[in-house]
């Protein structure tokens, strides 16, 4: 590679075609009292933008009133440790999966019934299907175990009753309740899956979120469903029901409207708090499905019924 001196120096080209290229010119001086511009991106603006609104002050005309609202303020005492995570499967003792539903939490008490010293006395927040959480771990990182379920054909006794409940259990509530008890057998594993920092639960409390925060606050939506169950509430997601027939209303076609509650943490500026809203789910009343399906379709008796449009 050849090259010139002077101004006007050039290079060959690397393709050695022979023809010449000028180099660029020197850059300028720069005086060392000049400060460079920064240059901002019009994304970095509108991040910088979104800033909440500062309040200029407080309110100093009119007359106070007392307010009540539908959040309660959330305090932890102990933010130390960790909640485990545990995956859990549910087996008949021929290796089915146990997919009924509802009877997830009758196998997971039973297992801390039977179990209890086994598991170091932990307690279980289980969601009723594949998710459990303890607070601290427990001795294994999987675990294996059978229990027994003793299992009633119907725990009713009014089935044809009231609402109101005051009527005596008929001829077939008799019959179901002279037959004998069953029980199944059930094999369960419990597996090792994550640990949630409780600190995660400070953050939320200062009305910041962190990696951890919406996990650790559905332990606690989790552990507010389970003492809903253990009341004998009847479950729809994070909504609970009491088993109280005062709380039922009928609104057409052997159907009942049922009030109850809708619960869930949330993390606020001034920290985390519970909120309670009312909601409403539909049920069947409670009878033989005849009479639901002849006041369902407005018939006058069984004979009347359309039953193409049944579907068992």
């Amino acid at each position: 590679m050849d090259s010139t001196s002077g101004n006007g120096a050039e290079l060959e080209s690397a393709n050695g075609s022979g023809v010449t290229d000028a180099l660029p010119p020197p850059p300028p001086f720069i005086p060392p009292n000049v400060e460079p511009v920064l240059v901002k991106t019009e994304a970095a603006e509108k991040k910088n933008l979104r800033v909440p609104m500062s309040r200029p002050g407080f309110g100093s005309k009119g007359q106070k009133i007392p307010l009540l609202t539908n959040h309660f303020k959330v305090n932890v005492a102990n933010l130390q440790g960790f909640f485990y995570h545990y995956s859990v499967a549910l087996f008949y003792d021929d290796g089915r999966p146990v997919e009924q539903k509802g009877v997830g939490r009758k196998i997971l008490d039973k297992v801390n019934e039977t179990y209890h010293s086994d598991l170091d006395g932990k307690q279980f927040a289980y969601d009723g299907e594949k998710t459990l959480f303890t607070f601290g771990a427990l001795p294994s990182n999987k675990m294996d175990f059978s229990v027994v379920l003793e299992e009633v054909s119907s725990a009713r006794t009014n089935g044809n009753a009231s609402p109101s409940g005051n009527e005596e259990p008929n001829d077939g509530d008799r019959k179901r309740l002279r037959r004998p008890n069953r029980s199944k057998s059930f094999r369960v594993e419990i597996s090792y899956a994550a640990k949630i920092p409780l600190q995660a639960l400070a953050n939320a409390m200062r009305g910041q979120e962190s990696e951890n925060s919406q996990e650790a606050i559905r332990v606690l939506d989790i552990i507010l469903r389970q003492h809903a169950a253990r009341q004998g509430c009847l479950l729809v997601r994070q909504s609970f029901f009491h088993n109280d027939p005062s709380n039922c209303e009928p609104v057409g076609g052997n159907i009942l409207g049922c009030r109850g509650f809708h619960s869930s943490f949330r993390t606020t500026q001034g920290g985390m708090s519970l909120n309670m809203d009312v909601t409403t789910t539909m049920i069947i009343k409670p009878g033989p499905l005849v009479d639901f399906v002849i006041a369902n379709q407005g018939a006058k008796d069984p004979f009347n019924v359309d039953w193409s449009k049944v579907i068992y």
